[in-house]
């Protein structure tokens, strides 16, 4: 998508003609659009789908300083470029969980359906660890991952044992990106960046919660995550303790579910 900077964004896009609602994903932290593969699989030829790798990441132009409001500003063009008169479902998961929320508590409930948070970073627990050793490991891993691909050896051992999940090519996809990098320098200054964002207090349409235990402190993670049912008047919580992090997009059986979650109404 052309910018009026003369920047560009990376997009994955699709729209029938008999489109009667539309899909925005926003990524986790290091993650290209291709993570949402199986979702939009499962997902109704009604639903237009946008997915969209954020500045800096994939194909995108680099914006190093983006601030939060230049990152709704993204989502606006999307909307208006791709989805022009079609309620919008934000769906995201880990950071880009949080950004789906706060865009959604930016802009209230103009064209908008619900908001889909999958196992999502949380805005202050994420200040609570600044300064403290989870905070600096996370900083260093997303370093030493950055270091790996400026060697080669990403290549060779891919971020995680889930690329091989999804079907070739989006494999493929998913690995190269993972061997750039770029791809590591942006998700540090993401990170970084993310602390100093502003939590969400309120939001005027409907929530889902997504929570992944598998792999962390499940009644520490679920409580936390629990807490982000207070953001709206109407709001779910849907556990996966089979399902990590990463895998809960990865897995064809999780990604069916969270496809119907999308799906306006069909939860009702």
């Amino acid at each position: 998508m052309p910018r009026v900077d003369g920047g560009v964004v990376e997009v994955d896009y699709r729209r029938s003609p008999d489109a009667e609602f539309g899909v925005i994903f926003c990524n986790g932290l290091g993650f290209p659009h291709e993570q949402w593969a199986w979702v939009r699989e499962h997902l109704p030829e009604s639903a237009a789908c946008v997915g969209y790798n954020r500045p800096g990441h994939g194909l995108s132009s680099p914006l190093p300083e983006a601030t939060l409001e230049e990152q709704f500003q993204i989502v606006d063009e999307l909307r208006k470029y791709y989805l022009d008169g079609l309620p919008v479902v934000l769906v995201g998961h880990s950071l880009g969980g949080y950004l789906a929320a706060a865009y959604a508590e930016s802009r209230g409930d103009a064209g908008l359906s619900h908001v889909v948070m999958i196992d999502p970073t949380v805005i202050a627990d994420l200040q609570a660890i600044v300064g403290k050793l989870p905070h600096a490991w996370a900083r260093q891993h997303l370093l030493l991952e950055s270091v790996w691909a400026a060697t080669g050896l990403n290549a060779l051992r891919p971020i995680g044992a889930f690329h091989g999940l999804y079907p070739g090519e989006v494999s493929s996809s998913i690995t190269e990106y993972h061997a750039l990098p770029r791809t590591w320098i942006t998700a540090y200054r993401e990170y970084l960046t993310a602390s100093t964002y502003p939590p969400v207090e309120r939001l005027t349409v409907p929530l889902h919660v997504v929570t992944a235990l598998k792999g962390t402190k499940a009644a520490k993670h679920r409580a936390s995550q629990e807490q982000l049912l207070e953001l709206s008047d109407r709001s779910w919580h849907h556990l996966y303790e089979e399902a990590n992090h990463i895998g809960i997009l990865a897995e064809q059986t999780h990604a069916k579910e969270l496809a119907e979650l999308i799906v306006p109404g069909s939860w009702i």
